[in-house]
């Protein structure tokens, strides 16, 4: 009875990350794999940068969760497949943090590539690669050391603190750093307000389960974490398919692309929260 109630609380997480990267990988695809390889075919276009950009664009989008994925799937010792079906998601949303932060933080200036723009693009996409199989890297490692290899990487500490810290750290630090230099808008605290009222959302439907506060706080932060990757990559999806049904877009028409995929991540996340939540709430 116990091994179910924890293949039934793995489920809804395994399933949203693989129809995510699914989403994504088709995202990439529309968006930039495609129109770029298009460009291929023009005799005027410089085939060796089109076809360095389009490599390391798509390996840009694509590799960071993948790897985050793999490492995650090696990090746990289980015989249970789901088990580490479910490692390698968490490790997923790890790497889309990791990357996130790494892209906004981390800059390569233009004046070292100036003869040579395509080397700047390709580091650009491929650092935060490297980044990502530093970060989970090493958490496997420790993990795998530590009396909680048996057990999914959401007991061990460790990943709560990393994960919730790159959530505070990608989505408040820009606040504080707007509100220092005199920039505030209002949507600088867009991304505040949809942390606070997802993490409070997903906190407070978790009110019936037995865990203790501090796996209550790691569910939010995976919660949170799965609204963002569906936003992003609901976003990524819509833009990339409405350029396909019109090419020539007006404002309007880019306003309402926007407008379907922020309903989409909605709905998505909507669904996902409210099967896992009811799953957590008879553990």
């Amino acid at each position: 009875m116990v091994k179910t109630k924890k293949l039934n609380l793995q489920y809804p997480l395994v399933i949203t990350g693989y129809v995510l990267y699914a989403l994504l990988v088709v995202a990439v695809l529309l968006s930039t794999t495609i129109p770029f390889g298009r460009m291929l075919l023009d005799p005027r276009t410089l085939h060796q940068n089109v076809a360095l950009f389009t490599v390391a664009l798509t390996l840009g989008a694509l590799l960071p969760a993948l790897l985050g994925y793999l490492i995650g799937d090696w990090s746990v010792r289980s015989k249970s497949k789901i088990s580490h079906h479910f490692n390698g998601v968490l490790f997923g949303l790890l790497s889309f943090w990791t990357m996130s932060i790494f892209a906004l933080y981390v800059s390569i200036p233009s004046k070292y590539f100036a003869g040579v723009p395509g080397v700047q693009v390709v580091l650009t996409n491929l650092l935060p690669c490297i980044a990502v199989a530093i970060v989970t890297t090493v958490l496997s490692i420790a993990h795998l050391r530590s009396s909680y290899a048996k057990r999914d990487i959401l007991e061990y500490k460790p990943y709560s603190l990393v994960l919730i810290g790159s959530i505070v750290l990608l989505l408040v630090w820009p606040l504080i750093n707007n509100i220092f230099t005199q920039s505030v808008s209002v949507y600088t605290f867009v991304p505040l307000i949809i942390l606070v009222v997802v993490g409070a959302v997903s906190y407070a439907m978790l009110r019936n389960s037995k865990l203790n506060v501090s796996t209550k706080l790691t569910w939010s932060a995976i919660s949170i974490s799965v609204a963002y990757v569906m936003l992003f990559v609901s976003s990524q999806f819509v833009t990339g398919l409405s350029f396909y049904i019109e090419d020539r877009q007006s404002m309007q028409f880019q306003a309402i692309v926007n407008s379907v995929g922020w309903i989409l991540a909605l709905i998505g996340w909507i669904i996902y929260w409210h099967v896992q939540a009811k799953s957590l709430s008879t553990k």
